[in-house]
């Protein structure tokens, strides 16, 4: 009787602590359960939230519920919105982005073939369908007032949300989701034509992932975990469309779609992720900008708020640690194993141990802002120069398979497996076409069985030695051999062998790993919470630095004295004259000069940075209400900057800039001032000029503007917002005046342009 108290009582003890560890959660959808919300059905169904210790609740849209109120007073709570969450956050209520799943807003006006609705200013005259609400259709009534129609020249009808009455010709267009009603149309044989905002530049997010600052600063872990957790089930969805909507057309179809219209949602949905891009979840401060921006023009801004853009948008590079990890990570030491002949792992170069194994763990002691060690084993044997310390290596492997007694954290990077050929052969596309020839495969890659099943009619054989592998190579003992990119590469550097090369890369690539014991699972999780905040650029700067290495030759030691010791006397001479007070106060003149121009001009332009022109302003605006002057401010921008960079590539932006900075400053007055605003946007401030002055300058500046040429022989124009300052004005008001005219200057630069 007394055992089954006890076993009860342990039951209840592990049933409790399970409670514990697994917190609930609530995330509320903006609409009915369909593709549009995969990623969380998958997060929730392979258990990543569980992985997290997340208990999450999926709750579909309710249109007695107010999502919003809930996320922002219940706790735990997370919502799925649209860019319209830029209004809420006008409004005062103080929301985190945390990401937006679609980079492109599925939302279009869709039209019959046969009604002639080919652009958007066919619709003159025409009755369209869509929402009364001024904030959901922004988008499309912002393309159709682009193209200078009227909304007065066109009959809003109430959206009935039936595909059918636009098949019955009850309406002339509709609004509706590229992802659902095509599918439709599409099914009925009937032809019909779309107008996308996003043809015409306006760009919203959708689906965006959010929760409340209340949440975010009392479990920055949980919001972290969660917005993680999300972001894998999304990747999973789009990586396996056709399983996903299996599970919402037998899990969560409560709109009773078929299957074939799930999936047709899934592949559209896929590419307005941008996940292919690498683009899945991201949120770019300034595409939030110009939707602030847009919504502000709309007047939908009503109470003026100003916020940073950096405020509301989660920062996935910072690192959140709950109580017990920060209490780890500083309670112990911790120490990587290395090898010294590694190259270009670790090794040594001119007596320093160097490789990318240690760049990598030097990252993550950077990332956790806790000093790592590094022990140096010779022939696998470790010396404990570390004692007491939690002890790690790296380990490669194509599949994440950890021995018994060891754990293996995150892949870091992954090394492309190559394949070696004397220059005389020519360049092999798929090794499926090679029949009846020996290609040598590096013992320690483990995947020569692998490579035997996937092309059968090649031998394969196993080989121990880089160096021996490399001698039958040249020999023509073997056709080819195969080893990781990083290691071949650097032997054929070292030794010079200029009749090898690599000739192709194969599919497979390995995995790289750190392991530690398996009593040491804590510090699993600290090192898998640095390496997901591993940049791109990061781990291409440390991969990339050893695709060659440089090896010195030796130093002759007697050959430097004699060099160094007469440059040596020399340099006492020549530090003893500069030591005199003439010189001195020479050189500390040229360096003041040159602190004031590193804190007041733009590095790139040479004109006055953003800090020296706001500085400049302020006090232009205090004499001009001082003396009852005129002041004039021109505030402009480049008009498709980002395609120029995106694909002319950025040195050619770089030019645009600087011309353009240059023409400028040729062109204002002595007393005028233009300094960089950030990016693309510049500032002019002239003072004594009114408002028809100013309009005459822009005259002038853009005449000089269509002038100018460039490398690539493109076309480059500016949009400029003028305004004057009056006595109620201050900075702030006076950048937005010159912010609203400039926009409208752009509109009306995209309507010409289409």
């Amino acid at each position: 009787m007394f055992i089954k108290k006890l076993i009860l009582i342990f039951i209840l003890f592990v049933t409790s602590l399970l409670a514990r560890e697994n917190q609930k959660v609530t995330l509320y959808l903006d609409w009915l359960h369909q593709f549009q919300f995969a990623g969380y059905y998958i997060a929730k169904e392979k258990n990543y939230y569980n992985d997290f210790g997340l208990d999450v609740e999926i709750k579909e849209f309710n249109s007695n519920s107010n999502i919003l109120k809930n996320v922002m007073e219940d706790e735990a709570s997370y919502g799925v919105g649209k860019s319209s969450l830029i209004i809420d956050k006008f409004n005062g209520n103080n929301i985190v982005l945390l990401s937006s799943i679609y980079q492109t807003s599925p939302l279009v006006l869709i039209s019959l073939k046969d009604s002639n609705i080919e652009t958007v200013k066919d619709l003159k005259n025409k009755n369209i369908m869509i929402t009364d609400d001024a904030i959901s259709s922004a988008a499309i009534n912002s393309m159709i007032i682009s193209q200078g129609v009227k909304l007065d020249d066109i009959t809003i009808q109430e959206h009935s949300f039936d595909i059918h009455d636009l098949i019955n010709k009850k309406t002339d267009a509709m609004a509706c989701f590229l992802s659902n009603e095509p599918y439709i149309l599409e099914k009925e044989n009937i032809k019909f034509n779309i107008l996308n905002p996003h043809d015409y530049n306006f760009d919203f997010y959708e689906g965006i992932l959010y929760t409340s600052q209340n949440e975010l600063i009392n479990n920055p872990s949980r919001a972290q975990n969660f917005n993680k957790a999300s972001l894998k089930g999304w990747e999973y969805a789009f990586n396996n469309v056709e399983e996903t909507a299996k599970l919402i057309y037998e899990k969560y179809n409560t709109q009773n779609k078929s299957l074939d219209a799930l999936i047709y949602e899934g592949n559209v949905l896929k590419k307005l992720s941008k996940i292919n891009d690498g683009s899945l979840g991201d949120i770019d401060t300034k595409t939030i900008d110009e939707i602030k921006r847009f919504f502000s023009f709309l007047g939908l801004n009503k109470q003026n708020t100003v916020f940073d853009t950096n405020s509301i948008i989660l920062n996935k590079m910072n690192i959140v640690l709950n109580d017990g990890e920060i209490k780890y990570l500083e309670n112990n030491s911790f120490t990587l194993l290395v090898k010294d002949k590694n190259v270009p792992f670790s090794f040594k170069l001119t007596n320093q141990l160097i490789g990318m194994e240690i760049d990598f763990w030097n990252l993550i002691s950077q990332k956790l802002s806790k000093p790592f060690n590094i022990e140096e084993t010779i022939d696998n044997k470790v010396f404990n120069i570390f004692s007491n310390t939690i002890k790690a290596q790296f380990i490669y492997s194509f599949e994440k398979k950890s021995e018994n007694g060891y754990l293996l954290s995150e892949s870091i990077a992954q090394i492309p497996i190559a394949l070696v050929t004397k220059n005389d052969k020519n360049f092999i596309t798929n090794l499926s076409t090679l029949k009846n020839v020996q290609i040598g495969v590096m013992e320690n890659l483990e995947i020569i069985s692998t490579l035997q099943n996937e092309y059968p009619n090649i031998n394969f054989i196993s080989l121990s030695s880089i160096d021996e592998a490399l001698l039958k190579l040249k020999k023509n003992e073997i056709f080819a051999l195969v080893d990781n990119i990083y290691t071949i590469s650097n032997k054929i550097d070292k030794n010079h062998l200029n009749n090898i090369k690599i000739n192709t890369l194969l599919n497979h690539k390995l995995n790289t790993y750190l392991q530690v014991d398996e009593k040491d699972k804590p510090f699993i999780n600290i090192l898998n919470s640095a390496i997901h905040r591993f940049s791109k650029e990061e781990k291409s700067n440390i991969l990339d630095s050893y695709q060659f290495i440089f090896y010195p030759k030796e130093i002759d030691f007697y050959f430097i004295a004699k060099i160094l010791i007469p440059f040596i006397l020399l340099l006492i001479i020549f530090i003893y004259f500069n030591l005199k007070l003439k010189k001195e106060i020479k050189r500390r003149v040229e360096v003041e000069e040159q602190l004031s121009q590193l804190a007041n001009n733009d590095s790139l332009t040479n004109i006055f940075n953003r800090r020296k022109i706001e500085e400049l302003c302020e006090l232009e605006i205090e004499r001009t209400k001082r003396y009852k002057n005129d002041l004039s401010i021109i505030f402009f921008d480049i008009n498709d900057f980002k395609k120029i960079n995106d694909s002319l590539g950025h040195h050619l932006g770089d030019e645009v800039l600087v011309k353009i900075a240059n023409l400028i400053e040729r062109n204002i007055r002595t007393t005028d001032s233009i300094g960089r605003w950030g990016g693309d946007e510049f500032l002019i401030i002239l003072p004594q000029t009114n408002l028809s002055q100013c309009e005459n300058i822009v005259s002038h500046l853009e005449k000089q503007l269509s002038l100018i040429t460039f490398s690539e022989s493109i076309k480059v124009t500016c949009s400029f917002g003028v305004t004057t300052c009056e006595n109620c004005d201050n900075i702030d008001s006076l950048l937005r005046k010159a912010d609203e005219s400039m926009y409208l200057k752009k509109i009306n630069h995209k309507k010409n342009r289409n």
